[in-house]
């Protein structure tokens, strides 16, 4: 049992009481980036993800961001190794268990096995286990663990994911606090917008908009903590119990051994097995704890620990150029309506604008400025706008009101020239170009038939439609990111489209 108290003495021992995130976590990490890889000599008016995603680098900035993550993770475990002892059982000790099950001179009756299965929380597939002779004891024995042992390495691989995600959440506490508040912030700048957009007054849609935005929450890994340390606890009392009937007649290697198989199936059985609300948004995803971010139902969203690092800056331009793009993006799912939700009759849908399909023209006219994606026949434009359009009105949509939330007046400059030369409002740009940076977004591709555009184009259609991207690099008229805006498109807020709801709607 000393084990599992090391354990949660080593969770509860983490910064959870101060009011500074714990000083092991990376700061301004947009900025380390930007001295990092920028390409200074990429005109950022010309082409802006060329200029934020060097493509000789073929960077990945998320995968950065997990990688850091995970290596927080290994050097606290590391630090603290009692941490992650239960969770990687050797494969020798199981091979050695396997040995002393098979061994001839043992009294196991091979022909005298039941069928083994696994060994629930009340332990009572080892009843009589005590007081039953030598054979029947290893018939027992050897039974169960044939039965479990096949499920094992997958059982501890989530296991240790699960403790993993818990030391994450645990490390990033205080800006998981930060976050709440934040998304809430940006759900208070979209209630103000509901109430100024003229379509939305017309079509008598404020009131419904506003009642499913309400609903919305915001989910982390920390919302499934307690879950997971119910899991810990019933591995506890299912090894104790376990240990405690083999000790009679085995030494502790192998009764070890034997229980550590047991319960680690026991305590990701209860995980599978959770009715709690957190785990209709799928398991693998939230034990895993990686990369993920998504609007589930149109009344969550769920964000997984890594991306709780870019809560640690001190540039507030970058935060909501990063993470309240991020957090907009999906609160938009449920209110941009792509030709599913049309399909199926989303509700909110037929309160909609009826100019909508300025977003279709914009990726259009982005794809055909920067060629990248093309049709079957490797020659024509091959972007699908009604395909991705649902994650592209989400992206134009969400960036206007991040900018809106942290727009600051700024001292306007020429042409970004290097690193110290950067201003706070050019910033706020960097933020969503770093993080949709990825490997090979600006070679020559077929459309995937994904519903999220190219990232080459995704951030250069961003960027152009933002006249505040214009001011703050200080660009002209004539060069290629303004031309390639396509026709103003906003959606939300006082300069989205008026449309009159008649009576033939």
């Amino acid at each position: 049992m000393w084990r599992f108290l090391l354990l949660f003495f080593c969770l509860h021992g983490l910064r959870d009481a101060t009011g500074l995130p714990d000083p092991r976590l990376p700061g301004n990490i947009i900025r380390d980036h930007i001295k990092k890889y920028i390409d200074f000599s990429v005109d950022p008016c010309e082409d802006f993800y060329a200029h934020v995603c060097p493509k000789e680098f073929n960077l990945s900035f998320l995968s950065d961001l997990m990688n850091i993550k995970t290596k927080l993770v290994h050097e606290y475990k590391k630090n603290n190794p009692d941490f992650s002892q239960w969770t990687n059982l050797r494969d020798g000790a199981i091979d050695e268990i396997i040995e002393f099950l098979s061994a001839e001179e043992r009294c196991i009756d091979t022909k005298n096995i039941f069928v083994g299965s696994y060994l629930y929380l009340n332990d009572s597939i080892l009843d009589g286990f005590e007081t039953a002779d030598c054979a029947g004891r290893e018939n027992i024995l050897k039974a169960v663990f044939n039965s479990n042992r096949v499920y094992y390495e997958q059982s501890r691989i989530e296991l240790a994911a699960a403790v993993d995600a818990l030391v994450a959440s645990r490390l990033t506490k205080h800006l998981n606090g930060d976050a709440k508040k934040l998304f809430e912030q940006l759900k208070n700048v979209m209630r103000k917008e509901f109430k100024k957009t003229p379509w939305a007054k017309h079509n008598h849609a404020v009131k419904k908009y506003e009642e499913a935005l309400e609903k919305i929450t915001f989910w982390t890994f920390s919302d499934a903590e307690h879950i997971i340390s119910t899991a810990f606890r019933k591995y506890e009392i299912s090894f104790n119990s376990c240990f405690k009937k083999l000790k009679t007649a085995y030494n502790d290697k192998v009764s070890t051994t034997f229980c550590k198989v047991m319960a680690t199936n026991n305590a990701t059985n209860f995980l599978h097995e959770s009715t709690e609300k957190i785990f209709e948004m799928g398991l693998k995803e939230i034990i895993g704890d990686r990369l993920s971010l998504f609007n589930y139902m149109d009344d969550r969203i769920y964000m997984s620990n890594d991306f709780l690092l870019l809560m640690n800056t001190n540039d507030t331009t970058d935060l909501h150029g990063t993470l309240g793009f991020l957090f907009l993006h999906e609160i938009m799912h449920t209110f941009v309506f792509g030709y599913e939700d049309i399909e199926n009759g989303n509700e909110l849908y037929s309160y909609w604008t009826k100019h909508a399909d300025c977003v279709a023209k914009q990726a259009a006219k982005t794809c055909e400025t920067f060629k990248t994606v093309f049709a079957e026949d490797g020659e024509s434009q091959g972007c699908n706008a009604t395909i991705t359009f649902e994650e592209d009105a989400a992206d134009l949509a969400a960036y206007r009101l991040a900018y809106k939330l942290g727009n600051r007046k700024f001292t306007r400059k020429t042409m970004v020239e290097n690193y110290e030369s950067i201003t706070k409002d050019e910033m706020f740009f960097y933020g969503a170009g770093m993080i949709l940076c990825i490997p090979n977004a600006m070679d020559h591709t077929l459309f995937s038939g994904q519903p999220h555009s190219n990232n080459y184009q995704r951030v250069n259609s961003l960027m152009s439609q933002m006249n505040e991207f214009k001011t703050a690099f200080k660009c002209k008229d004539t060069d290629k990111m303004i031309q390639n805006k396509a026709a103003e498109c906003t959606l939300y807020g006082s300069k989205a489209p008026y449309t009159r709801k008649n009576s033939s709607d």
